[in-house]
């Protein structure tokens, strides 16, 4: 979104006579940040018809390097590639355990180096992919799986969140970690342990507690999810720490029916795993009865809810306590530079993941309310 701001100042000037009064010059506007909103322009996928263009699941979309639009459908255990203007070209991978095959993929990122990585937890691997959708490589080796989360850094390099588990001690956690080539962490940006709940099976357990982005010079964001500071951090690919962001912060109280409706989202889990034949609820390893899983959500929002940087060097951080998305936009520096938001009518955009490319953006909802399709939007 190369935009340029300006503020046009009108000044006015009469010349005549003392009689003559001069025209005021109107206050300048001097609201900063300015704010743009980010519309929808077009979409892709539909609810019935060619099947190029029905999605069971939208798990993940991103640019390519040539302005392609990569969308990963975990259930379809397939990615499909569309023009910049959504016109279908190819897919990409199957279901299988071969070369360039997928059992369950739930993420992916475009590399520096150019190549696409996917990861895929229940096949143990990330597949590599090169610029023309050819299998390149794979990445095995993790415990206890690969990341759920990925992005691209410099080079080969994947900055990705990998699940931690100590069973002795009844804990469940995280690192977020930069993997050069290998399941061996070269460095750890952030983790952490914490004792498991119950309750972590469902959506608490694939909710992530750390926000993160990475570009392609290397340069790692992170935000560990806080609901009572306003907190980014920023690391040079050697863990060198170069950047601080941190904004005055109120915690923000979540309403009664937001709390109601993840609630609901957590029971209604418990239904479709019985439903499905996964009715057996456990706890490292030890069975949970079903009535023991009450689901009490935090009462308050993050303040910071995701991050991304685009092609500009700009870094995008999603507001936690806005119902729709909404972007507080700095350079490099840290410097506030504008804010963004979603416009009312999808309705779906509450729950989008949101991803910026250098013209555009998408937004897309793993669990939608109605069809499964990915959004093209553009800042205005």
């Amino acid at each position: 979104m190369k935009k340029a701001l300006s503020i046009l100042a009108l000044v006015f000037v009469a010349c005549g006579t003392q009689e003559e009064q001069i025209a005021e010059a109107p206050a300048p506007d001097t609201t900063f940040p300015p704010h743009f909103s980010i519309t929808a322009v077009d979409t892709i996928g539909i609810e019935l018809g060619d099947s190029n263009y029905v999605f069971a699941q939208t798990d993940a979309a991103l640019f390519s390097p040539a302005g392609e639009i990569i969308v990963l459908d975990g259930s379809k255990k397939q990615i499909s590639v569309f023009s910049s203007n959504g016109e279908f070209l190819r897919t990409v991978g199957r279901e299988g355990s071969g070369p360039g095959e997928f059992l369950r993929p739930m993420a992916m990122a475009m590399l520096g180096n150019g190549q696409l990585a996917v990861s895929d937890p229940w096949s143990g691997k990330i597949t590599l992919f090169d610029s023309s959708y050819a299998v390149e490589g794979e990445i095995s080796g993790f415990f206890p799986a690969p990341p759920m989360a990925i992005d691209g850094a410099d080079g080969q390099a994947i900055i990705g969140l990998i699940k931690k588990f100590d069973t002795p001690n009844d804990q469940i956690g995280y690192s977020l970690a930069r993997l050069d080539g290998t399941a061996e962490p070269s460095y750890i940006y952030a983790e952490e342990m914490m004792d498991f709940e119950a309750t972590m099976i469902g959506p608490g357990y694939t909710e992530t507690t750390v926000a993160f982005a990475s570009d392609p010079t290397g340069r790692v964001l992170t935000s560990i999810m806080s609901t009572d500071s306003y907190l980014i951090n920023g690391f040079l690919p050697d863990g060198e720490q170069f950047l601080t962001i941190e904004r005055p912060y109120e915690r923000v109280a979540k309403t009664a029916l937001e709390i109601e409706v993840e609630i609901d989202d957590f029971n209604t889990f418990l239904e479709n795993r019985a439903s499905s034949g996964g009715g057996r609820m456990q706890s490292m390893g030890v069975e949970i009865p079903v009535e023991e899983l009450i689901y009490q959500p935090d009462p308050y929002h993050y303040a910071i809810s995701d991050l991304m940087i685009d092609e500009e060097e700009r870094i995008w951080a999603r507001r936690g306590s806005e119902a729709l998305p909404y972007f507080d936009v700095f350079d490099i520096d840290g410097n506030i530079l504008f804010t963004a938001s979603v416009e009312e009518g999808d309705p779906d955009s509450e729950d989008w993941t949101m991803v910026v490319g250098e013209n555009s953006i998408l937004g897309f909802s793993a669990d939608p309310l109605g069809y499964p399709k990915v959004v093209v939007l553009n800042l205005q």
